[in-house]
């Protein structure tokens, strides 16, 4: 029921013009760039057929360069931006559509899963968010009670390898997306540190390009690792809080749009709008698009204020593209 209600508001949102008008008014001079995951080849090529005639899709580099030198007024109207998070093994899929389309997206890897039959921790636990508040050695230490080892070698292979990488270098531009995927404001300053600017090194390593962008995975990050990754030499940082982006927009805060990987037309529509994701924000009480992580207990009675909203966002998203963002 749910479902078949998310999927009518979805249809709504696009079919009475709130994602045209969004498209030409709100985002028409700002740069959108949208977050997917392992899509498949079959949805991601109807997608681009819908993005390709609503959008110019531009490169990430293109869009934090026209931020750093004053070059705004020479992106298009409607830029976009594909990236995709983790460095899924099936992102290999993608390169035929990436070069028919006209898309050159950033692929924000793992380092220490890349090249490797180690498995992403998210991936291999049934319930991902009850370890996403622990303290990293403590996350670490449930997660291997839960028979999950960061350094054990499986018969298949979730994540890229060198060699695929250096294949898709042409029309993909690598970046990184730490070591192994921890919760960035969970780690020691050490770990944090390592985390993010080790995994620059280890993706240049594996790719054979520079490596100049970060995104922080989850989405979850604070002052802390935004000085971390202008420290560790790179020149943009992703994350997940919802927007647009501007030249005045802080490169090492650089807004998103989520969609599902498995996101029909209209959800796609939908999240494109802002409105699915804007809901979903305010269920955990963020008026302003930022992400949050899962409500701590201390914070309850002030997210209790959005109780309506909680409600809507579950009609309005069912999907898991935008909480978490993993």
């Amino acid at each position: 029921m749910l479902r078949a209600i998310s999927s009518a508001i979805a249809a709504f949102v696009r079919w009475t013009g709130i994602g045209l008008l969004v498209r030409h008014t709100i985002a028409r001079r700002k740069a959108s760039i949208l977050v997917y995951h392992d899509p498949t080849p079959e949805v991601l090529e109807q997608h681009l057929k819908y993005l390709s005639r609503r959008y110019n899709f531009v490169s990430l580099g293109q869009v934090v360069d026209a931020m750093a030198n004053d070059r705004w007024a020479e992106l298009p109207d409607r830029s976009l931006v594909l990236t995709f998070d983790d460095g899924h093994v099936g992102n290999t899929e993608l390169v035929e559509l990436f070069a028919r389309y006209g898309v050159k997206p950033t692929i924000y890897v793992c380092s220490q899963v890349a090249d490797t039959n180690r498995h992403f921790w998210f991936m291999d636990v049934e319930d991902p968010s009850k370890y996403m508040k622990l303290a990293n050695g403590q996350r670490m230490s449930a997660l291997q009670g839960a028979g999950f080892f960061p350094m054990q070698d499986h018969p298949d292979r979730q994540a890229l390898s060198a060699a695929e990488m250096e294949r898709m270098r042409d029309v993909v531009d690598f970046a990184a997306h730490t070591r192994f995927h921890p919760i960035l404001p969970a780690c020691s300053d050490a770990e944090a540190a390592e985390e993010i600017s080790r995994s620059r090194t280890e993706i240049e390593h594996l790719s054979g390009q520079p490596c100049l962008d970060f995104s922080y995975p989850n989405g979850d990050y604070g002052q802390r690792e935004v000085e971390l990754a202008r420290q560790a030499g790179y020149r943009s940082a992703r994350t997940v809080d919802l927007g647009w982006n501007t030249e005045r927009t802080d490169p090492y805060r650089l807004k998103c749009l989520g969609t599902s990987d498995t996101a029909s037309i209209n959800r796609l529509a939908g999240d494109l709008s802002g409105v699915s994701g804007w809901v979903a924000r305010l269920k955990v009480g963020s008026l302003t698009g930022r992400h949050r992580p899962a409500v701590r207990p201390s914070t309850r009675r002030r997210a209790a204020t959005f109780h309506v909203f909680t409600y809507l966002s579950v009609l309005l998203y069912e999907s898991p593209a935008l909480v978490p963002f993993i």
